[in-house]
């Protein structure tokens, strides 16, 4: 994914200051699991990406500093040293929430599946750990897995 342009003057939260975007916002807990899926709701956490993100835009900030430097050794300036802590502080805010982020979806989907299913809960996570697909086919393959006709399980919902 292309690295987009870095935002400026926003109205930040002081609650989650190092968040540059607005996040996914999940459908309510009583929502059927197939809505919640293809809401996207357990999909791959954009925290990462925007983790990444902070890095490129420091490296080019940092770049910019030293074309434009005009003393001998950029590495000992202040500014300079600013520009990598303050992204470093970003990139760190970011990455953790992106672990927790993407710890919380895999569990809401794996507690998710088993209420759904009537199936253990540890049953379900071997699943997810072996299983190599999109969310929902892994949603299809759960009630395969089990005997159920998908068609005729929807229609009983």
């Amino acid at each position: 994914m292309k690295t987009p342009i870095k935002p400026t003057r926003r109205s930040a939260t002081p609650f989650y200051w190092w968040r540059r975007y607005r996040t996914h916002k999940p459908l309510p807990s009583k929502v059927r699991l197939i809505d919640k899926i293809n809401n996207d709701d357990f999909e791959y956490s954009p925290f990462f990406d925007q983790a990444r993100w902070e890095l490129e835009w420091m490296s080019d900030e940092q770049k910019l500093f030293i074309d434009e430097y005009q003393g001998k050794n950029y590495m000992a300036d202040m500014l300079y040293l600013d520009i990598e802590k303050r992204a470093r502080k970003r990139y760190n805010k970011l990455f953790e929430d992106a672990t927790n982020d993407e710890r919380d979806r895999m569990d809401r989907l794996g507690r998710g599946l088993a209420k759904e299913f009537k199936l253990n809960i540890d049953k379900v996570k071997d699943i997810i750990d072996v299983f190599e697909g999109t969310t929902k086919q892994l949603y299809f393959h759960v009630a395969e897995s089990i005997g159920i006709n998908i068609d005729t399980f929807n229609k009983l919902r």
